[in-house]
C-alpha cells in the first residue's frame, strides 16, 4: 500500500458518512408517520408490518447488487440512492392508496439495498490503513439518522401536515448536491479499483469469504436477540413498567444516540487493539448489562440504557472492518453477503423475540435474550486478532 493509499482522507470519509446520515434519515420516516398513515389509508398494524417487510425485502438481493457494483463505478450511485430515497419517502404522505404507499416503500428499499452494499466499499478505499475508523464514521452516520429522521419528519408534519412533508424534498436534494460536489474530488485511483475487469472466479471468491462469515454469523445471531429486543420493544417494555409513552420514546432516542457514539468509537478502537479484543469485550459485558437492566429502575436504568447503547450497536463497524480486511477484489459482493445475513438473521430473530414476548412477557424475554448472548462468546474467541 502506497503512502497515498494509507492516508485517512477525513474530508471524503465525512462526506460518505453524511450521505449515510442523509439516506437513512429519510428512509426512517415510515415508523413515526405510521399512526397518521394508518388513519388516512385505513390499514392495520399487521399490514403496517408487511409494508415494513416490503421496504426491507430488496436486501435479499444484496449479493446480486454486490456482483454488479464490483464491475461499475459506484461514486454516482452513492449520491443517486439518497436522492431517490429523499424523493420517495417525502412523497409517502401524498400516497392515495396502500398500493402506492407500498410501491414508494419498495423503491426506497431498493435504493437502501444498493447504497448499503456500495457505500462501505468506497469508505474502505478512502480510509487508508484505518479501516475500522472509517467504518465507525460510516455507522455513526447511519445510527444518528435514526434519531434525526423522526425528529425532522415530525417537525415537518407539525408545520405542513402529513401531505405537506413533500416540502422536505428540496432540503434533501440540496444536501445531495453539496455532497456530490465533494465526492467528485475523490482520486481516480480509488475509483478505478472498482472497475478492474480481471477478477478471480466467483466461486473462488465465495470460498475465500466462507471462513469469516462462518465465524461472524453465530455472533450476529446470538447477539441479535438482545439487540432486537431493545430496538423493537424498548418503548413497550418501558410502558409495561409504568412509564408514560413520552418517557418510553425518550428512552429509545437515548439508546439510539448512545448507539451512534458506540459505533463511532468501536471501529477506531479495533484498529488500535485488534478486532478480536473489541468483540470479546462486547460479548462479555453486554449480557450482564441486559440482565441488570431487567432488575433496575430509576437513574440506574437510564445509565444502563446508555451503556447498552454504547455496546449493543458497536459490533457492526467491527464486522464491516473485518470484511474489508479480507482485501477481496469483490468487496461489494462481500458487503452484500454481510447485509443479507444481517437482514435474514434480524428478521428471524425479531419474530422469535415477539413470539416469546407474547407468551412470557417482555421482562422474562429480556432475561432470556441476555442468556442467549453468552452463546456468541465461543465464536468471538475464533476471530483472528
Amino acid at each position: 500500500m502506497s503512502p497515498a493509499e494509507k492516508r485517512f482522507q477525513s474530508g471524503h470519509v465525512s462526506s460518505i458518512a453524511a450521505t449515510h446520515l442523509l439516506h437513512d434519515a429519510y428512509t426512517s420516516f415510515f415508523a413515526p408517520l405510521l399512526p397518521l398513515l394508518s388513519e388516512k389509508l385505513g390499514f392495520t398494524y399487521a399490514l403496517a408490518g408487511a409494508l415494513s417487510v416490503v421496504q426491507r425485502i430488496p436486501a435479499l438481493f444484496n449479493p446480486l447488487f454486490g456482483i454488479i457494483a464490483d464491475r461499475v463505478l459506484i461514486r454516482s450511485g452513492i449520491i443517486l440512492c439518497p436522492v431517490v430515497a429523499v424523493v420517495t419517502m417525502s412523497l409517502i404522505g401524498l400516497a392515495p392508496s396502500i398500493i402506492m404507499l407500498a410501491l414508494l416503500m419498495l423503491v426506497s428499499g431498493i435504493t437502501a439495498a444498493v447504497y448499503h452494499v456500495t457505500a462501505p466499499v468506497l469508505m474502505r478505499r478512502v480510509s487508508g490503513d484505518k479501516i475500522g475508523r472509517g467504518m465507525s464514521f460510516f455507522m455513526f452516520g447511519g445510527e444518528l439518522a435514526r434519531t434525526v429522521g423522526p425528529l425532522l419528519v415530525t417537525a415537518a408534519v407539525s408545520w405542513w401536515g402529513l401531505e405537506g412533508i413533500w416540502r422536505l424534498i428540496p432540503v434533501g436534494l440540496a444536501a445531495s448536491l453539496l455532497l456530490f460536489l465533494n465526492l467528485r474530488t475523490i482520486r481516480k485511483a480509488d475509483l478505478l479499483h472498482f472497475s478492474t475487469p480481471a477478477k478471480e472466479p466467483l466461486l473462488k471468491s465465495f470460498r475465500g469469504m466462507t471462513p469469516l462469515f462462518s465465524t461472524i454469523l453465530p455472533i450476529m445471531f446470538f447477539r441479535g436477540f438482545s439487540k432486537s429486543a431493545l430496538a423493537l420493544f424498548l418503548p413497550s417494555y418501558m410502558v409495561d413498567h409504568g412509564h408514560p409513552l413520552k418517557t418510553a420514546a425518550a428512552a429509545l432516542a437515548l439508546l439510539e444516540l448512545a448507539g451512534a457514539l458506540g459505533a463511532l468509537g468501536a471501529g477506531s478502537l479495533s484498529d488500535r487493539i485488534g478486532r478480536k479484543k473489541v468483540l470479546l469485550g462486547i460479548m462479555l459485558i453486554s449480557p450482564a448489562l441486559m440482565y441488570l437492566f431487567t432488575l433496575s429502575g430509576g437513574i440506574v436504568l437510564w445509565l444502563l440504557l446508555i451503556l447498552m447503547g454504547l455496546l449493543f450497536f458497536a459490533s457492526t463497524p467491527v464486522f464491516m472492518a473485518m470484511i474489508h480486511d479480507l482485501n477481496s477484489d469483490r468487496p461489494s459482493l462481500a458487503n452484500g453477503l454481510f447485509m443479507t445475513m444481517n437482514f435474514a438473521a434480524g428478521s428471524a430473530i425479531a419474530m422469535i423475540v415477539g413470539f416469546a414476548a407474547d407468551h412470557y412477557g417482555l421482562a422474562i424475554t429480556y432475561k432470556i435474550t441476555a442468556v442467549l448472548g453468552l452463546f456468541a462468546i465461543p465464536s468471538a474467541l475464533r476471530v483472528k486478532s
